[in-house]
């Protein structure tokens, strides 16, 4: 028995089947399956099910499991632990950031780690905020860039900056010329909304989903990506919601598009870095953290250490 077998019984229950723990592990599925049944052999009893199209753990497999993951945490913090007395910048650095930041982040973050760390290598991972917040859990990212509503307490929260809300559409749009607008007044027919959260308060005052309500329109778009519904917006009459961060970003790049704020409250989402407590990394996030206080993106605020 050895970690690495641990890492593959666990990573089968998270997953649920041999095929998801082999990609998540990177292992190819009949080594998996291999070594996972040279430790059912070493232990003499199963620790899954192997049913037809479903994967389960048995009575034994649970509290294997369960001691599994305790003895995965603690080699986890040995690590921890011996990367605080080697050199910070010998160590990757891991970062996780939403649909709706990353492409606005990518050469800021660029410039930031060759300013701070020239050294170091650094791997930015896009991804929702919940599987985000599962993978800092999991030590397989550092940090992870989320709103304070998607929170995991579990973790630490460092505030970062806070930045406004808008509604954008198309220049020449009926609505582009108001001073400001409320969640209330956002038109329910022309409203595309994505299907997870920005992190706004307000968010649970604009319309809903409502097929019904778009029922003029050709197209369903909700489940494309947050840029190309933004596209789409240049030439439609369609609108969404949009952070200042990404607005400062279209106005650069010259789309013609229309920014309308929201009026407060909860127009302002408090966006930071989530990160496990105790993580050894935190003197890199307190570096990081004074850079965008000093140089922060345009259309934010910077609230670090305040």
């Amino acid at each position: 028995m050895n970690l690495r077998d641990l890492e593959y019984v666990v990573a089968v229950a998270r997953c649920g089947s041999f095929s998801g723990a082999a990609q998540a592990c990177n292992v190819s599925q009949p080594a998996l399956s291999n070594q996972i049944r040279k430790l059912e052999k070493e232990l003499g009893t199963d620790l899954f099910l192997r049913l037809s199209g479903e994967t389960r753990l048995t009575a034994c497999g649970e509290r294997v499991v369960q001691t599994a993951q305790g003895m995965l945490t603690d080699a986890q913090r040995i690590r921890d632990a011996a990367t605080e007395f080697r050199d910070p910048e010998a160590v990757p650095f891991q970062i996780g950031l939403t649909p709706t930041l990353a492409p606005y982040l990518t050469k800021y973050f660029s410039e930031l780690f060759s300013a701070l760390f020239p050294r170091m290598r650094v791997t930015m991972i896009e991804d929702l905020p919940q599987n985000m917040l599962e993978m800092v859990e999991d030590h397989r990212l550092d940090v992870a860039l989320v709103a304070q509503s998607n929170h995991n307490p579990a973790l630490d929260f460092t505030s970062i900056w806070t930045e406004p809300l808008y509604l954008a559409m198309r220049q020449g749009h009926p609505l582009a010329t108001l001073p400001s607008i409320r969640p209330e007044d956002v038109p329910a027919h022309d409203f595309i909304r994505l299907p997870h959260a920005f992190g706004y308060a307000l968010e649970d005052r604009l319309p809903a989903h409502n097929a019904a309500a778009r029922a003029s329109k050709r197209f369903d778009l909700t489940a494309l990506r947050f840029e190309t519904i933004c596209r789409h917006i240049c030439h439609s009459d369609d609108c969404t919601i949009v952070s200042a961060l990404a607005a400062e970003q279209f106005r650069a790049d010259n789309w013609p598009l229309s920014f309308v704020p929201f009026e407060a409250p909860g127009h302002l989402r408090n966006l930071g870095a989530a990160s496990r407590m105790n993580c050894p990394r935190k003197p890199l996030l307190a570096k990081i953290g004074a850079y965008i206080f000093d140089s922060p993106p345009k259309g934010v605020t910077p609230t670090f250490g305040t």
